[in-house]
């Protein structure tokens, strides 16, 4: 498998907190997930921290930052 671009890594961590502002500012951080078909005890704000913790990561190792 080839390692990600950059630029998309960058541009998916951007993406990601851009997101996680704008659920936050419309207050839908308690709404819950839905998981093939049924509601389950996760947020979308669960989703989106755990999305924002692993682009971070990714962004730290492979964002335009890191080009080598």
């Amino acid at each position: 498998m080839n390692k990600p671009l950059p630029n998309d890594v960058s541009n998916a961590f951007f993406n990601i907190i851009d997101i996680d502002k704008t659920i936050k500012a419309n207050g839908l951080c308690n709404i819950k997930r839905v998981h093939g078909g049924t509601d389950n005890e996760d947020t979308l704000g669960d989703l989106v921290e755990d999305l924002v913790y692993f682009i971070t990561e990714l962004d730290n190792i492979y964002g335009v930052h890191n080009e080598s």
